[in-house]
């Protein structure tokens, strides 16, 4: 009888120390992503895996397992090509890796690190609660800055969430003339945060500190994601996983394209909140405390709206776009031009 049921417990054991087997190389689960706080699903079946992006961003999305090892690729919404090579720690709760964005002549469009972990990402329900303000110190010098472009203007490119389309969901700061210049514009961290993503942006050439995209999580608001666009690093300490004060200094705006041989006439800040419905871009003016928000005040604005064409009022006046290019611009005035 003993060794029976020695035999029996073995027999347990085996099975059990199996399962754990295959649950430790199982890659199957939601993880949190450091882009713009972005769900990732993964299935495995076998040494096969699928993956998809919240907001079906990605197409034809597989890949491959090799030992602690996923390999991805997929196809983007401009028919670019995807890869990732993720790492994962032994218990499949954190990865972390390259990726890479490539088009069609062979150009990489966008590179960076991607991280992740295990578990949803925090939401924050804007539709119940409103938009919290907590930004208590500006990205940029304002004094510097002669107009604004509005949230859902036809200024720039169209940048939108996929609950709309065909309108820039961002801001656009266009400083005054005399500003245009590399190293002359700051740009600062709104928020005590992390950096949770630096990668190069997609205009003009990304050489060393130069010309990149960075993406800062609030501490104390992290279901949002800040976007700052078209910065020239101020150090290699600018970097993904860096914690970073409110009003640090991030680097300085990007004015001129040695490559391009062009100036710019504005850089742009976009902010992401992740809400139980989805990904959803938000007025970086409806993020301001009002002690900020005073500042815009004092140039002549009376209100946050002054910032901002409703969706209403945009689908009104719409937009024709081809792709991200906008072939008009719309009836509405598109900036705010500060006194």
């Amino acid at each position: 009888m003993k060794c029976f049921k020695f035999i029996i417990l073995s027999l347990l054991m085996t099975s059990f120390l199996a399962g754990c087997e295959r649950d430790e190389e199982d890659f199957s689960g939601t993880y949190c992503i450091n882009l713009q706080n972005m769900e990732m699903r993964i299935v495995q079946t076998g040494d096969v895996v699928t993956f998809s992006l919240q907001n079906d961003l990605l197409d034809n999305e597989t890949g491959s397992v090799s030992g602690d090892t996923l390999i991805l690729t997929a196809t983007t919404s401009a028919s670019e090509i995807f890869t990732s090579v993720l790492v994962f720690s032994k218990d499949r709760k954190h990865f972390s890796g390259p990726f890479k964005i490539v088009n069609n002549a062979g150009e990489t469009t966008m590179e960076g690190i991607l991280l992740g972990n295990k578990g949803e990402c925090v939401k924050y329900d804007i539709t119940a609660n409103g938009i919290p303000q907590f930004v208590g110190r500006d990205f940029t010098r304002l004094s510097r800055i002669e107009k604004i472009s509005k949230f859902r203007s036809g200024f720039g490119h169209s940048f939108t969430d996929g609950s709309e389309s065909c309108r820039s969901m961002k801001h656009y700061y266009n400083p005054y003339p005399d500003f245009r210049q590399n190293n002359t514009v700051e740009i600062y961290s709104p928020v005590n945060g992390t950096i949770v993503s630096v990668v190069n942006d997609g205009h003009g050439a990304s050489i060393g500190l130069t010309n990149k995209e960075i993406q800062i999580r609030p501490d104390d608001q992290p279901a949002f994601v800040f976007i700052l666009y078209h910065c020239d690093l101020a150090s290699a300490d600018v970097a993904t996983g860096e914690k970073v004060g409110e009003g640090d200094l991030i680097g300085f705006a990007r004015m001129y394209y040695d490559d391009l041989d062009q100036y710019a006439t504005s850089f742009d800040i976009a902010v992401w909140a992740n809400t139980p419905s989805g990904m959803r871009l938000i007025s970086y003016f409806d993020t301001m405390k009002d002690d900020l928000f005073s500042d815009y005040v004092s140039r002549g604005v009376t209100s946050r709206q002054d910032f901002v064409i409703t969706r209403d009022a945009r689908d009104a006046d719409p937009l024709q776009c081809n792709g991200e290019t906008f072939l008009t611009t719309g009836e509405i005035e598109n900036f705010v031009t500060l006194d």
